[in-house]
């Protein structure tokens, strides 16, 4: 319930800067322990000038939507980001970016005779983006490629041992989505 709370209170603090622009969005991310997750989210953004601009982004991401996972992960992230676009043609808009954010992470491992504990605890982590932007009358659809950082604090402890394993959410996701506005 926290999460959420936080994740609304998000929404209302940005909305005034979002008079420019709001989109949402499929997103992929393939990370390097979790396995896959899949989820959507929202952005909300506004230009800055010279091409820049900056956004908030709010997702919700699982790994057991298409099978089930050993380690089911719920993931939030809550990001700002600061891009700058090229003003290439009236249609195709590329554009580059980086951001920071901060990770809201739920787990629930399902091998319990295996570890004694699993632990996810929140992070902070930042990321570069690429992405296009194609203008229609009144949308515009977007793809993006984005290498996410992580700073991981979760800890796995095998039952029975000493062994610590560090897991990993360090890698490309791709968002696919459309926007209106900015």
């Amino acid at each position: 319930m926290k999460k959420w709370i936080v994740l609304i209170g998000l929404v209302l603090f940005v909305l005034p800067i979002a008079q420019a622009g709001i989109g949402i969005f499929g997103t992929y991310w393939d990370s390097k322990d979790y396995d896959d997750l899949y989820g959507g989210g929202v952005r909300l953004g506004t230009r800055i000038g010279g091409g820049f601009g900056i956004e908030a982004r709010a997702s919700y991401l699982r790994n057991d939507l298409f099978s089930s996972a050993e380690k089911e992960m719920e993931l939030i992230p809550l990001e700002a980001v600061l891009s700058w676009t090229l003003d290439a043609s009236d249609m195709l808009k590329p554009y580059v970016g980086a951001g920071v954010g901060y990770y809201l992470k739920n787990l629930d491992f399902n091998a319990g005779n295996v570890w004694d504990d699993a632990k996810a605890k929140d992070s902070v982590g930042y990321f570069a983006l690429v992405g296009l932007n194609v203008v229609l009358a009144r949308a515009t659809i977007f793809g993006e490629a984005k290498y996410n950082l992580i700073n991981e604090d979760d800890e796995w402890k095998w039952r029975g041992s000493d062994v610590r394993e560090k897991y990993s959410l360090d890698g490309l996701s791709v968002n696919l989505g459309v926007k209106f506005g900015f």
